[in-house]
């Protein structure tokens, strides 16, 4: 017991010895560290609106004029602390003063909280079991740093940001429900912004199985208008007017995102082959700029992948032969939506099994439109084609679509 209040008595000093150099120093030192600290502020603030920038919170003009309002506001901060400085030191005399105060007031206040409110029987001997495996050590999940964020949103709900965080985070978990109510949240504070239409449609469209018809649709149409150089916007607006028939339109849209794609070879590909097949159903040649997709050859493989799908042996005894396992192949970029899909029964485990156009989800999303997808299996304790927390899953990325080989999926792990 004497060594804690010995180990107390020494951090107090040291907390102690930390404020005196504030105290004592003179007015013109703390000028500068005001400046100093207006000037790191500043950074972070920089920092965040560019964080803001690339996310699609805020678009270029919106960025620079708060850049510039921020720019204005250190000019003010710094001219400010230089005008009310003096060149002359402040007197010590009242730091002096309360440095004593402090010396004797802060052993004396912290012996008295401890007493009343700490645990004084932990430094007894012993005293230390009753904390005994009260904390891991182990980093915080995803799971408790969403309940963190939810918890602090019910305090600040005009937190806009936190809104669209939170929001991506449940996206990440695929929690697509969740992720609509957040994305509304946000919709309501700052209205038709094109990335908050987008987030907001895709979260409707996921939770909805991927359907993008209704207010995915409207939503996606409002984010192309307001702003029809993004490229997320093109791109799913091209794929909702394909849908709805809307030929044209949705080639409109595609021939804008292609030259936008010149960075991204295989998502450019991908984009020239909606440009061919609407052009072809349209009965009009691609544009002169357009790249003209090769067709495959007669002696070429079909675009497809072979799949041989099996439950790890740890895992055998957790699901049941009647449940659910969707087998899916996914772009590695774009939409979440499966290209292609088939749905089966754990007692039909091991399984082989190949995925091709016979097996699109949508038309304009075949899967011979990607050199490569991403693979998986997903037994699903609901049944519902939405992952949801306890599913086992299996993926391997990438794979070729090329015909050729046989990729072994092996479903051996657990959703969160």
């Amino acid at each position: 017991m004497i060594t804690f209040w010995i180990i107390s008595a020494v951090l107090i000093l040291i907390a102690i010895a930390f404020l005196a150099p504030a105290l004592l120093r003179t007015r013109q030192t703390m000028v500068l560290d005001r400046n100093q600290q207006n000037v790191v502020i500043a950074q972070e603030r920089l920092s965040e609106l560019e964080a803001d920038l690339a996310n699609g919170v805020l678009d270029q003009d919106q960025f620079q004029q708060s850049k510039l309002e921020l720019e204005q506001a250190l000019i003010l901060d710094l001219s400010e602390d230089e005008e009310g400085g003096s060149k002359d030191e402040a007197p010590r005399g009242p730091g002096r003063i309360a440095m004593g105060g402090l010396a004797l007031l802060v052993p004396a206040l912290t012996l008295v909280i401890y007493l009343n409110l700490g645990s004084p029987h932990l430094v007894e001997p012993g005293g230390q079991d009753v904390m005994a495996g009260h904390q891991s050590g182990e980093a915080p999940s995803v799971e408790q740093m969403i309940s963190a964020l939810e918890e602090r949103l019910e305090g600040n709900p005009e937190d806009a940001q936190g809104w669209f965080l939170l929001g991506r985070s449940q996206m990440a978990q695929e929690n697509y429900p969740r992720a609509m109510q957040a994305f509304e949240k946000v919709y309501k504070l700052v209205g038709d912004e094109p990335a908050v239409l987008l987030a907001l449609a895709d979260a409707e469209a996921m939770s909805r199985q991927g359907d993008l018809s209704g207010r995915p649709s409207e939503l996606i149409r409002k984010a192309v208008k307001a702003n029809p150089s993004d490229t997320t916007a093109l791109w799913m607006a091209g794929i909702v007017e394909h849908r709805a028939g809307n030929l044209q339109l949705a080639l409109q849209h595609f021939q804008l995102l292609e030259p936008r794609l010149a960075e991204e070879p295989e998502s450019q590909a991908r984009v020239q082959g909606f440009i061919a097949t609407i052009s072809e159903a349209l009965g009009v040649a691609p544009a002169a700029s357009q790249e003209p997709v090769a067709s495959p050859g007669a002696d070429a493989a079909p675009a497809k992948v072979k799949l041989r799908i099996a439950l790890a042996p740890e895992f055998a005894s957790q699901a049941s032969p009647e449940e659910t396992v969707f087998v899916y192949a996914k772009a590695l970029q774009g939409p979440r939506m499966p290209l292609a899909a088939a749905r089966h029964k754990v007692k039909d485990l091991p399984l082989e099994i190949a995925l091709d156009d016979s097996t699109a989800m949508m038309p304009a999303m075949r899967i011979s439109n990607f050199p490569e997808v991403t693979v998986g299996a997903r037994v699903s304790r609901s049944g519902n084609a939405i992952a949801e927390s306890g599913d086992l899953v299996g993926e391997v990325s990438p794979v070729s679509v090329s015909g050729d080989g046989v990729t072994e999926i092996v479903i051996n792990s657990r959703m969160p």
